[in-house]
Protein backbone atom coordinates (compact mmCIF):
# COMPACT_ATOMS: atom_id res chain seq x y z
CA UNK A 1 0.00 0.00 0.00
CA UNK A 2 1.26 3.44 -0.57
CA UNK A 3 2.07 6.00 1.62
CA UNK A 4 -0.64 8.09 2.20
CA UNK A 5 -0.29 12.02 3.31
CA UNK A 6 -3.47 14.05 3.09
CA UNK A 7 -3.75 18.28 3.83
CA UNK A 8 -5.05 20.31 5.35
CA UNK A 9 -6.93 17.32 6.96
CA UNK A 10 -8.63 14.08 6.15
CA UNK A 11 -12.13 14.87 4.54
CA UNK A 12 -15.80 13.23 6.60
CA UNK A 13 -17.23 9.70 6.24
CA UNK A 14 -14.98 6.98 3.63
CA UNK A 15 -14.00 9.64 0.91
CA UNK A 16 -10.27 9.27 1.21
CA UNK A 17 -10.83 5.88 1.23
CA UNK A 18 -12.88 6.02 -1.93
CA UNK A 19 -10.63 8.45 -3.54
CA UNK A 20 -7.44 6.19 -2.86
CA UNK A 21 -9.50 3.42 -4.45
CA UNK A 22 -10.14 5.11 -7.85
CA UNK A 23 -6.79 6.30 -7.84
CA UNK A 24 -4.84 3.05 -7.58
CA UNK A 25 -7.21 1.12 -9.89
CA UNK A 26 -6.32 3.87 -12.88
CA UNK A 27 -2.78 3.39 -12.10
CA UNK A 28 -3.46 -0.93 -11.71
CA UNK A 29 -5.80 -0.81 -14.47
CA UNK A 30 -4.65 1.44 -16.91
CA UNK A 31 -0.86 2.75 -16.22
CA UNK A 32 0.22 -0.27 -15.57
CA UNK A 33 -1.58 -1.88 -18.21
CA UNK A 34 -0.70 -2.23 -22.03
CA UNK A 35 -2.32 -0.31 -24.71
CA UNK A 36 -2.51 -0.42 -28.30
CA UNK A 37 -2.78 3.44 -28.76
CA UNK A 38 0.55 4.06 -27.37
CA UNK A 39 2.26 2.83 -30.03
CA UNK A 40 4.81 0.50 -28.31
CA UNK A 41 4.75 -2.96 -26.34
CA UNK A 42 4.65 -2.84 -22.60
CA UNK A 43 2.55 -0.83 -20.23
CA UNK A 44 1.46 2.67 -20.65
CA UNK A 45 4.33 3.85 -17.94
CA UNK A 46 6.71 1.34 -17.57
CA UNK A 47 8.22 2.25 -14.12
CA UNK A 48 4.35 2.29 -12.51
CA UNK A 49 3.70 -1.54 -11.91
CA UNK A 50 8.03 -1.93 -10.63
CA UNK A 51 7.24 1.29 -8.49
CA UNK A 52 3.73 0.09 -6.84
CA UNK A 53 5.56 -3.06 -6.24
CA UNK A 54 8.13 -1.40 -4.02
CA UNK A 55 5.62 0.52 -2.25
CA UNK A 56 7.80 3.80 -3.92
CA UNK A 57 4.42 5.72 -4.95
CA UNK A 58 3.40 7.59 -1.90
CA UNK A 59 -0.28 9.31 -2.59
CA UNK A 60 -0.75 13.56 -1.21
CA UNK A 61 -4.18 14.36 -1.14
CA UNK A 62 -5.47 18.14 -1.36
CA UNK A 63 -8.87 18.65 -0.63
CA UNK A 64 -10.86 21.76 -0.82
CA UNK A 65 -8.55 22.84 -3.87
CA UNK A 66 -10.40 23.26 -7.13
CA UNK A 67 -7.71 23.88 -9.09
CA UNK A 68 -8.97 28.01 -10.24
CA UNK A 69 -6.33 29.56 -9.00
CA UNK A 70 -3.00 29.74 -10.55
CA UNK A 71 -0.95 31.17 -7.91
CA UNK A 72 -2.33 28.53 -5.25
CA UNK A 73 -1.77 25.67 -7.91
CA UNK A 74 2.23 27.23 -7.92
CA UNK A 75 2.47 27.63 -4.40
CA UNK A 76 1.06 23.35 -3.61
CA UNK A 77 3.42 22.05 -6.66
CA UNK A 78 6.19 23.78 -5.39
CA UNK A 79 6.00 22.76 -1.94
CA UNK A 80 5.06 19.24 -3.26
CA UNK A 81 8.79 19.13 -5.28
CA UNK A 82 10.74 20.60 -2.82
CA UNK A 83 9.09 17.36 0.23
CA UNK A 84 9.67 15.16 -2.86
CA UNK A 85 13.48 16.13 -3.15
CA UNK A 86 13.92 16.11 0.50
CA UNK A 87 12.06 12.97 1.25
CA UNK A 88 13.57 10.98 -1.63
CA UNK A 89 17.61 9.72 -2.74
CA UNK A 90 18.66 10.89 -6.42
CA UNK A 91 19.02 8.30 -8.78
CA UNK A 92 21.71 5.94 -9.06
CA UNK A 93 24.37 5.37 -11.62
CA UNK A 94 21.63 3.60 -13.79
CA UNK A 95 19.49 7.31 -14.08
CA UNK A 96 16.46 5.64 -12.83
CA UNK A 97 14.54 5.92 -9.49
CA UNK A 98 11.04 3.85 -8.80
CA UNK A 99 10.70 7.48 -5.79
CA UNK A 100 7.17 9.37 -7.03
CA UNK A 101 4.74 11.47 -5.71
CA UNK A 102 1.26 12.01 -7.45
CA UNK A 103 -0.69 14.91 -6.00
CA UNK A 104 -4.28 14.38 -6.11
CA UNK A 105 -6.62 17.01 -6.40
CA UNK A 106 -10.27 15.56 -5.76
CA UNK A 107 -12.05 19.10 -5.71
CA UNK A 108 -10.77 20.19 -8.93
CA UNK A 109 -13.55 21.25 -11.10
CA UNK A 110 -13.34 21.59 -14.83
CA UNK A 111 -12.18 25.49 -14.74
CA UNK A 112 -9.77 24.22 -12.81
CA UNK A 113 -8.17 21.49 -15.18
CA UNK A 114 -7.68 23.91 -17.77
CA UNK A 115 -5.85 26.63 -14.81
CA UNK A 116 -3.74 22.57 -14.54
CA UNK A 117 -3.35 22.38 -17.81
CA UNK A 118 -2.43 26.48 -18.96
CA UNK A 119 0.05 26.78 -15.69
CA UNK A 120 1.47 23.40 -16.64
CA UNK A 121 4.56 24.86 -18.90
CA UNK A 122 5.92 27.21 -15.91
CA UNK A 123 5.59 24.19 -13.24
CA UNK A 124 7.69 21.88 -15.58
CA UNK A 125 10.33 24.49 -15.81
CA UNK A 126 10.62 24.48 -12.00
CA UNK A 127 10.58 20.76 -11.85
CA UNK A 128 13.43 20.17 -14.62
CA UNK A 129 15.28 23.22 -13.41
CA UNK A 130 15.72 20.51 -9.95
CA UNK A 131 16.49 17.50 -11.98
CA UNK A 132 12.51 16.36 -11.46
CA UNK A 133 9.90 15.69 -13.80
CA UNK A 134 6.30 16.50 -13.61
CA UNK A 135 2.79 15.17 -15.79
CA UNK A 136 -0.75 16.53 -15.41
CA UNK A 137 -3.37 14.52 -15.23
CA UNK A 138 -7.13 14.97 -15.54
CA UNK A 139 -10.46 13.89 -16.92
CA UNK A 140 -10.13 16.18 -20.10
CA UNK A 141 -6.31 16.11 -20.49
CA UNK A 142 -5.40 16.93 -24.10
CA UNK A 143 -1.58 15.65 -23.71
CA UNK A 144 -1.15 12.98 -26.44
CA UNK A 145 1.07 10.08 -26.62
CA UNK A 146 4.65 10.45 -27.74
CA UNK A 147 4.35 7.99 -30.76
CA UNK A 148 0.52 8.61 -31.30
CA UNK A 149 -0.75 12.07 -31.46
CA UNK A 150 -4.60 11.16 -31.52
CA UNK A 151 -4.49 9.35 -28.11
CA UNK A 152 -5.01 11.65 -25.23
CA UNK A 153 -2.88 9.18 -22.41
CA UNK A 154 -2.84 11.66 -19.43
CA UNK A 155 -6.50 11.10 -18.88
CA UNK A 156 -7.12 10.34 -15.52
CA UNK A 157 -10.30 10.16 -13.56
CA UNK A 158 -9.17 12.51 -10.31
CA UNK A 159 -7.40 15.34 -11.46
CA UNK A 160 -3.26 15.11 -10.08
CA UNK A 161 0.22 15.76 -10.61
CA UNK A 162 2.97 12.86 -11.23
CA UNK A 163 6.58 13.96 -10.03
CA UNK A 164 9.36 11.69 -9.93
CA UNK A 165 12.87 12.22 -11.04
CA UNK A 166 14.36 12.70 -14.34
CA UNK A 167 15.71 9.76 -16.42
CA UNK A 168 17.42 8.80 -19.26
CA UNK A 169 13.94 8.06 -21.08
CA UNK A 170 13.20 11.64 -20.76
CA UNK A 171 14.11 12.84 -23.88
CA UNK A 172 11.26 11.96 -24.95
CA UNK A 173 9.41 14.39 -23.02
CA UNK A 174 12.30 17.47 -23.13
CA UNK A 175 13.25 17.37 -26.40
CA UNK A 176 10.92 19.81 -27.48
CA UNK A 177 12.58 22.98 -24.91
CA UNK A 178 15.82 24.50 -25.12
CA UNK A 179 15.98 24.69 -21.12
CA UNK A 180 14.28 21.58 -20.95
CA UNK A 181 16.59 19.81 -23.28
CA UNK A 182 20.02 21.28 -21.66
CA UNK A 183 19.04 20.02 -18.05
CA UNK A 184 18.69 16.64 -19.57
CA UNK A 185 21.62 16.82 -21.73
CA UNK A 186 23.58 17.52 -18.43
CA UNK A 187 22.83 14.76 -16.26
CA UNK A 188 21.85 11.91 -19.40
CA UNK A 189 23.99 12.50 -22.76
CA UNK A 190 25.66 9.62 -22.36
CA UNK A 191 22.67 7.39 -21.40
CA UNK A 192 20.86 8.97 -24.71
CA UNK A 193 23.57 8.53 -26.90
CA UNK A 194 24.11 4.73 -26.16
CA UNK A 195 20.43 3.48 -25.87
CA UNK A 196 19.69 0.67 -27.75
CA UNK A 197 16.10 -0.52 -26.08
CA UNK A 198 14.12 2.58 -27.89
CA UNK A 199 15.78 4.11 -30.87
CA UNK A 200 13.46 6.94 -30.56
CA UNK A 201 15.48 8.13 -27.80
CA UNK A 202 18.23 8.83 -29.55
CA UNK A 203 16.78 10.17 -32.75
CA UNK A 204 15.05 13.00 -30.82
CA UNK A 205 18.54 13.20 -28.20
CA UNK A 206 20.40 13.91 -31.27
CA UNK A 207 17.52 16.02 -32.97
CA UNK A 208 17.64 18.06 -29.89
CA UNK A 209 21.39 18.01 -29.47
CA UNK A 210 21.64 19.93 -33.13
CA UNK A 211 18.97 22.57 -32.48
CA UNK A 212 19.56 23.48 -29.46
CA UNK A 213 23.45 22.08 -28.17
CA UNK A 214 24.09 20.79 -25.16
CA UNK A 215 25.46 21.70 -21.42
CA UNK A 216 23.53 23.82 -18.77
Amino acid sequence: MPEIAVAPERPRGDRLDTDMSTVLEWLREYVSAPSEHIGRPGPVCPFVPGALKAGAIRLSFHYGVDACDADELRELVTAELSEFKRLTEPPKQSGISLDSVLVVLPDAVEEGWRRIDESYGGLKDLAVGEGLMIGQFHPACAEVAVRNPRFPVSRSPIALYAIRHMAPHDALFLHVERGWFRKYAARFALHARRSRTDPLIGELYHQAWNRYGGGK
